[in-house]
């Protein structure tokens, strides 16, 4: 491997991507030995900083230049599951696998797209063939977690991700898998996008969805602080009872559910307060306590589904146009 490979090699192990990019581009209009190796850290970089139409400019160049490595078909094919563009993702996945049929990273990336076209089974048979080339990649294993956890199998696709992380306690997808689908403590939750940002700061949804932890944490306590003043002066008499309290209690449900450590004393407090309950009445306050929790429960994820799908929908329309 000459000098300039190993600078490369260095660059990109520290995450220097831009850095690393100055050097490789202009190795990529060279006639020098390490055009081909400067086509590839070009092309990891672009992924990584998520310049995806760059990287794909760059694959069609390096692909003319150099049709006879496979490995550039599978960085488009990459990229193509990246900008969600499945149909031709799931095309030449098929083709690189036709081309080199024992490579498990090949496998591995079909599985991937047949996963999140939702052909779960058919995923399921192609990471199959994926741990059979190499049993023991974390990579490959946290996949199987996700597909396994797909097929309805919750338990023993966390004892997969436990595994995983026994072996590697910041492997990043294997701690998303298992924030989303192993725990619903929102602090463990916090705990874990921290360890994803230990791994990998550059990680935009570990951080996103860590600041959106932090967030609740400041502004719930405030919004349920400012209803049991409200609650208080009502059960004071201290101003006339509302006929909407119950309505933004509700509202208050949607979002302050999520920590439950918070949210159940609150709904008993604001019962207490609001319910003029009498003391052989005490079992409407846990009723109506648990009511409110699991309505803003199923309330709140399904609001969070919808904004989801919107983002999601938002996405894909600005990649479209962008093409």
């Amino acid at each position: 491997m000459s000098d300039t490979a190993k600078r490369l090699e260095v660059l990109y192990d520290l995450q220097r991507y831009e850095e690393l990019l100055h050097v490789s581009i202009p190795l990529c209009a060279s006639n020098t030995e390490d055009k081909g190796i400067a086509y590839h850290y070009t092309i990891l970089a672009l992924i990584n900083l998520e310049r995806l139409d760059e990287a794909l400019e760059v694959i069609k160049k390096a692909l003319a230049q150099f049709p006879s490595e496979v490995h550039f078909l599978y960085f488009q094919t990459f990229v193509f599951f990246k900008q969600d563009r499945l149909r031709e993702a799931d095309s030449l996945a098929q083709s690189l696998l036709a081309q080199e049929p024992n490579h498990a990273v090949y496998h591995h990336v079909y599985a991937k797209i047949l996963l999140e076209q939702e052909r779960y089974v058919e995923a399921k048979r192609a990471i199959d063939k994926t741990l059979v080339l190499d049993p023991h990649d974390t990579d490959f294993l946290a996949t199987l977690a996700h597909i396994t956890y797909s097929l309805g199998n919750t338990p023993i696709a966390c004892d997969i991700i436990s595994a995983i992380l026994g072996k590697e306690p910041h492997h990043g997808e294997a701690l998303r898998l298992q924030s989303h689908i192993c725990t619903s403590l929102l602090m463990q939750k916090a705990n874990i996008f921290q360890g994803m940002l230990l791994r990998n700061p550059f990680d935009k949804e570990g951080a996103k969805q860590l600041e959106s932890i932090k967030r609740y944490y400041q502004i719930a306590p405030a919004l349920m602080l400012t209803f049991l003043l409200y609650a208080l002066g009502e059960y004071l008499e201290m101003w006339e009872k509302s006929s909407h309290t119950s309505g933004v209690l509700f509202l208050l449900s949607l979002y302050v559910w999520r920590d439950w450590r918070l949210s159940l004393p609150f709904f008993a407090v604001s019962f207490i307060l609001l319910g003029s309950v009498e003391w052989h009445e005490w079992y409407v306050i846990p009723l109506g306590t648990g009511m409110y929790y699991m309505m803003g429960r199923v309330g709140g994820e399904l609001l969070r589904l919808l904004f989801a799908k919107i983002e999601e929908m938002f996405h894909k329309g600005k990649r479209w146009m962008n093409r």
